[in-house]
């Protein structure tokens, strides 16, 4: 990748980054946690009929330059760039969503596995409004709390780890994902299909969401939630585009290039 295609310093301006950016664990950290709190997930341009483009240029000018966000393929794409830039290795992994629920949903939810002295850590800004915060160590058992959300992983049976989220006084798992090593081509042909195919929850849905330190909002077609550390969720229906557009720009920072089809 060229200097040109990724600047680090438009890149560390655009998520609000001020520590460091040696090859350690607190440049991870400090770089995974401000990017999910600077750059929204969301799908729009699907809605908008514009390609999802996965090559460097085109993520850096999406999501650094025109300040939008994008879903797992776009953000934890970007990431890695910038982690390899920094010189850290990185492998990407494929999971699946099961938190979806039945049906399930096709192993194509792109991770990262990130290694640090020598140790693995799992990477994800990728997971919309109930995914990780910061980077967790790839091992099971150990609890994790980012904010006022707990984590874990667990050995899953045919797979390597589930990673779980303490939900509503229980744990859920999210997605599964084995330590298999995906190519730029698997993840290609994924985004394609939840891009193009109408069978897509991507198509299905506009979403857009955000985590903060002291709430996490989601914006799902006009259904505006906003989830707050004590567990209450307050939620209300946007009347118009307008009310729509309002709350794009309010919450996420998003200021789209056309108008969304009605």
């Amino acid at each position: 990748m060229s200097d040109l295609a990724l600047d680090l310093d438009a890149y560390t301006a655009r998520i609000g980054y001020q520590g460091p950016l040696a090859h350690s664990l607190d440049t991870l950290v400090g770089l995974h946690r401000a990017q999910a709190f600077g750059i929204p997930f969301e799908n729009l341009d699907i809605h908008l009929n514009r390609p999802i483009g996965l090559d460097p240029a085109s993520l850096v000018q999406k999501l650094v330059h025109e300040q939008r966000g994008g879903y797992c393929y776009e953000l934890n794409g970007l990431f890695r760039l910038v982690l390899q830039q920094l010189g850290f290795r990185v492998t990407c992994l494929v999971g699946r969503n099961l938190l979806a629920g039945y049906p399930l949903r096709p192993r194509a939810h792109q991770v990262l596995l990130v290694e640090v002295d020598g140790e693995p850590w799992l990477a994800d800004l990728g997971f919309g409004t109930n995914g990780l915060i910061e980077p967790i160590p790839l091992a099971a058992g150990p609890e994790h709390q980012q904010c006022f959300d707990r984590y874990r992983l667990q050995a899953a049976p045919q797979h390597n780890f589930q990673l779980q989220l303490h939900m509503q006084g229980e744990w859920q798992s999210l997605y599964t994902f084995t330590l298999d090593e995906a190519q730029p081509s698997d993840f290609r042909m994924m985004n394609f299909y939840y891009s193009q195919s109408p069978d897509s929850p991507f198509r299905k849905q506009r979403i857009a969401t955000l985590a903060a330190p002291e709430f996490r909002v989601s914006l799902v077609d006009s259904e505006l939630k906003i989830r707050r550390p004590d567990g209450t969720v307050s939620t209300a229906t946007l009347a118009d585009a307008g009310a729509y557009e309002g709350a794009l720009a309010g919450y996420f920072g998003i200021s789209l290039p056309a108008a969304l089809p009605t």
